[in-house]
C-alpha cells in the first residue's frame, strides 16, 4: 500500500513540477535586462564547456578504436 502511494505520489510531482518551476513573466523580468542576458550567456556557455568535453571524451574513444585496429591489422601480418 505505502509503495503505491510512493509511486502515485512520485509521478504527479513529476507530472506538475514543470508548471510550478516555470517563472512567469513577472518573475522571469525584462528579456532585455542586463540580468537575463548574463543568465543566458552563462547558460550557454556551461553548454558549451558541456559539448566540448562530451566531443572530447568521444574522439579519444574513436582514437582508441582507430589505433586498435592498426595494432590489430599489424599483428595479424606479422604471426
Amino acid at each position: 500500500m505505502m509503495k503505491t502511494f510512493l509511486l502515485l505520489l512520485t509521478g504527479v510531482v513529476t507530472i506538475l513540477s514543470p508548471k510550478m518551476t516555470q517563472a512567469c513573466a513577472v518573475c522571469f523580468g525584462d528579456p532585455n535586462s542586463l540580468q537575463v542576458q548574463g543568465a543566458e550567456a552563462g547558460v550557454l556557455f556551461l553548454l558549451g564547456i558541456i559539448v566540448t568535453v562530451l566531443l572530447s571524451i568521444a574522439g579519444m574513444i574513436l582514437f582508441w578504436v582507430v589505433r586498435a585496429r592498426r595494432i590489430a591489422r599489424v599483428t595479424n601480418t606479422v604471426s
